[in-house]
């Protein structure tokens, strides 16, 4: 890997590199791997419900019993608005992929890495920016 020197910045150049942003058919791939989250997520987000049921506040359930259903109960509810929150992250990048600027930080606008994009598909900013 070698560098390149912008100003008083150093970008790191590697090997797959390509000069006219990221190539379609990568585009593409990407946009397929949302799609199939978005769907995934969707189908737990259904399924989820019954751990958020309201804890009934009876005689027939003991004190620690019911302070476990509760912590319990919070916990589902935390998991669905982090999953909420992700699938609406993932609905986004489909938006720039469709606008066309998948792929570029929202930042400085330069290209976000491959790799980058393959753990965290739905990224918004490069890592140098999100590090800032």
């Amino acid at each position: 890997m070698c560098a390149v020197s912008l100003g008083n910045k150093h970008r790191p150049v590697t090997s797959w590199h390509y000069s006219g942003g990221m190539r379609p058919e990568k585009i593409a791939s990407c946009a397929d791997h949302i799609r199939s989250l978005v769907k995934e997520i969707q189908e737990d987000l259904q399924h989820q419900n019954e751990g958020e049921q309201v804890v009934e506040l009876d005689t027939s359930i003991g004190r620690l019993s019911r302070m476990d259903a509760m912590q319990q109960q919070q916990m589902a509810l935390e998991l669905r608005r982090r999953k909420e929150n992700q699938l609406m992250r993932l609905e986004n990048a489909l938006k720039r992929v469709a606008q066309g600027s998948y792929g570029r930080c929202g930042k400085c606008k330069e290209e976000i890495s491959e790799d980058r994009l393959e753990i965290q598909p739905d990224a918004v900013l490069c890592v140098r920016c999100a590090s800032q």
